[in-house]
């Protein structure tokens, strides 16, 4: 049987889609699981054994046409496959009818619910790789847990080989930071993340900073700490982020990358919250973030700018709270930086009657994962 997954969303969201194709491969062995995906994306999806074929939807550019989007979809043979589709935008849907494939399966609140002939409650409470799994339920009446998909392995030996000239060399602990988003307003302010480098420096960690070259030159080398940002493609810094003891990141994709390799994470979180469903996933994630305003959360994605003008969420989260969770995860796992706790970290978020709902003034700045 062939299997389709339609997921063109965010890098981080397309992470967070690859559990689903683990889960179809448990289901059918003898699945052949085509995943369509965006040019950004196909690199890293491209390394995961549960995927026989990445087929690479360039929405925005090559096959922004409908008849280029017609093609594309012709040449998926679709007509004999079960198409499954986390993404809910117009676009996906309107490739999805160009298809015309056999079975189609989305969220009931998805654009794509106009054409599917299985429609999934959108289970909001859970955390979104584990969401995804509910769109398999119809065909395996079996209830799929993510923790057991996990870790999902998305670097080959050639990414592995390249990690090594951007990693500090030595046996000292390994913390990666990922400064970038997509979005503004969920960037730890620059400052913040260049100190917390040159302290953990300071202290012989081993340091690397991944991203964009948006982000190159912003924290200074020296002999423990390096700047990959730019230097690296998507594979790569996936590899060097495989690698290390701790991986510090905005709410944003490299969260998830780590997440899949079940790498110890520590996710600051600004104008959303993980109980959206996109917080570290595991026993070995941890969040910073700032639980007494009442503007939180104020967008589901972040924003170019704060709404009210302060960025207290971002610019109030001190480099000391922030390294505090580091030296807690670095020294709980000094044996073995992938222990197993007895409760993983799934956060779940109750179904909102309206968006965006405003989180209660609760007095912590630090916390874990909800649970």
């Amino acid at each position: 049987m062939k299997w389709i997954v339609v997921q063109t969303a965010f890098l981080g969201d397309v992470v967070l889609t690859l559990p689903l194709c683990v889960a179809i491969k448990q289901f059918d062995p003898e699945a052949d699981v085509v995943f369509v995906t965006t040019p950004a994306a196909s690199g890293v999806v491209e390394r995961c054994s549960s995927v026989d074929k990445v087929v690479v939807f360039d929405k925005r550019a090559r096959h922004r046409r409908s008849s280029a989007r017609k093609v594309l979809a012709q040449n998926l043979h679709a007509d004999d496959a079960i198409v499954l589709v986390p993404h809910k935008s117009f676009r996906t849907l309107m490739l999805v009818r160009d298809m015309r494939a056999r079975r189609v399966v989305t969220y009931a609140d998805a654009w794509t619910r106009w054409i599917a002939d299985v429609k999934v409650p959108y289970p909001a409470r859970l955390h979104d790789a584990q969401r995804h799994l509910a769109l398999l339920t119809p065909m395996s009446n079996t209830a799929h847990e993510v923790m057991a998909m996990l870790p999902i392995p998305l670097t080959s030996e050639h990414d592995r080989a390249q990690a090594k000239y951007h990693v500090p060399p030595g046996s000292n602990p390994l913390v990666v930071i990922a400064p970038g988003s997509v979005w503004p307003t969920k960037q730890w302010p620059m400052a913040s993340f260049r100190e917390l480098a040159m302290r953990l420096a300071q202290r012989d960690c081993r340091v690397v900073i991944v991203g964009d070259a948006s982000v190159r030159g912003q924290v200074p080398e020296s002999a423990q700490c390096r700047d990959a940002s730019g230097q690296t493609t998507l594979p790569e810094a996936a590899a060097i982020i495989a690698q290390a003891n701790v991986v510090v990141s905005n709410d944003s994709a490299p969260v998830h990358l780590a997440s899949m390799c079940q790498v110890p994470t520590v996710a600051i979180f600004g104008p959303t919250i993980p109980e959206f469903g996109f917080g570290p996933l595991g026993p070995n994630g941890r969040v910073v973030q700032r639980t007494d305003l009442a503007c939180r959360p104020c967008s589901a994605h972040g924003a170019t700018a704060c709404p009210i003008g302060t960025h207290a969420c971002m610019t109030h989260l001190s480099v000391d709270a922030v390294e505090a969770v580091i030296n807690d995860l670095l020294h709980a796992h000094d044996e073995n930086r992938h222990a197993q706790s007895t409760t993983s970290i799934i956060p779940s978020t109750p179904t909102p009657t309206a968006f965006p709902t405003h989180g209660a003034g609760r007095p912590a700045s630090t916390q874990e994962g909800q649970g």
